[in-house]
């Protein structure tokens, strides 16, 4: 797994990260490839949605360009198929492409819901295995700003994940297919901003409310006091949602009052629900581990399978960890654990039920 070092302008982070992932080039091409292949077998023209988020993001989000330059220079990779490929689930989001089992699974915890009271993140990344050797983390010194950590693929700009800096301010991230899209800040470029120049979550939330957003997924927050909040990126309005005893959940459709009609379940017939039952199997679970939540139940709850919150059998539907069956080409392909007191990360490279977990410090 590649651990990559960056510091500077977002640029020269940029060149930086190219050259270290130099000798995945092939396997980044083939991967570029192969989703700009998906998405050019719709026969819809997405020329004017890059154009209008290019012309948006130099005015609102050049840090993200800047890094994107640089990564496509060092890559030598043609530019405008590089930034489409960036930006393909804004795309596949305009043109309704069916879901696979991507998603993602993520909670926060503090105060009486866990052990001695420390505040912990955790997320299963649900995504193409394809990116599994693509996979890895990245420890940055930006020009100006916190010091951060984060988990990314090779070849793919900003935050690509979740991360945490040196202030023990902890984001991550999930994908909802919206209803409503449009010409905004990506979660990568937002993750970002938070962990260079945020250090708790009231600052990152009032940063949120005022910036534009693609309207395509959620941010779970968490920060060193344990203070926590589920920030839903609509593209017309936004949902914030609190803790109401001591933790938060997010998997991939909306739930606050503003935006919980705003998204759509796009997976196939079999896999219809799966969201809304991870999401309710991770409430109950915190529950009735109250006072009993720390990394290593985290790690075991990460790696279930169970059907249900009885713990038997094997299902999609509600396994945290999610494997490829029946032609899908998404998996869990890491589990992160943020301790933002110890500005420590927990990281499993690979199915949380198979890998080990190793510590990395910001």
């Amino acid at each position: 797994m590649k651990v990559l070092e960056l510091k500077g302008r977002h640029y020269e982070m940029g060149r930086q990260h190219a050259r270290q992932v130099q000798d995945l080039r092939p396997q980044i091409a083939e991967v570029i490839g192969q989703r700009l292949q998906t998405l050019e077998s719709y026969q819809t023209s997405l020329r004017p949605y890059v154009a209008e988020l290019v012309a948006a993001w130099e005015e609102i989000a050049r840090p993200t360009l800047d890094m994107l330059r640089g990564i496509a220079e060092g890559l030598t990779l043609e530019w405008e198929p590089f930034f489409r490929y960036t930006i393909a689930s804004y795309l596949e989001d305009h043109i309704r492409r069916p879901a696979d089992a991507e998603g993602c699974t993520v909670w926060a915890a503090a105060a009486s819901i866990t052990r001695d009271g420390l505040p912990i993140l955790a997320k299963n990344r649900d995504y193409r295995t394809t990116h599994q050797v693509l996979q890895g983390l990245a420890r940055v010194q930006p020009v100006k700003g916190y010091r951060y950590l984060y988990v990314t693929s090779a070849g793919s700009p900003g935050v690509f994940s979740s991360g945490m800096n040196e202030a023990g301010l902890a984001v991550a991230d999930t994908h909802v297919a919206p209803l409503a899209i449009g010409p905004g800040l990506a979660r990568y470029s937002v993750m970002m901003e938070i962990l260079e120049h945020h250090n708790n979550v009231a600052s990152a939330l009032d940063y949120l409310r005022q910036v534009p957003h693609l309207g395509d997924g959620t941010l779970v927050l968490l920060d060193l006091a344990g203070e926590m909040a589920v920030f839903e990126t609509g593209h017309a309005t936004c949902g914030v949602l609190l803790p109401e005893q001591h933790f938060v959940v997010s998997t991939n459709h909306f739930n606050s009052p503003q935006l919980r009609d705003g998204w759509v379940d796009r997976y196939p017939p079999e896999l219809r629900g799966n969201s809304q039952s991870r999401y309710a199997k991770v409430g109950s679970a915190l529950k009735a581990a109250k006072g009993q939540v720390d990394a290593s139940w985290a790690q075991q709850f990460m790696a279930d399978h169970a059907d249900s919150a009885s713990g038997t059998g094997h299902s999609q539907q509600y396994a945290i960890c999610r494997h490829a069956e029946n032609g899908s080409q998404s998996a869990t392909i890491s589990t992160a654990l943020f301790l933002p007191r110890e500005r420590t990360l927990l990281f499993a490279n690979g199915h949380p039920c198979q890998a080990e977990f190793q510590a990395w410090t910001v």
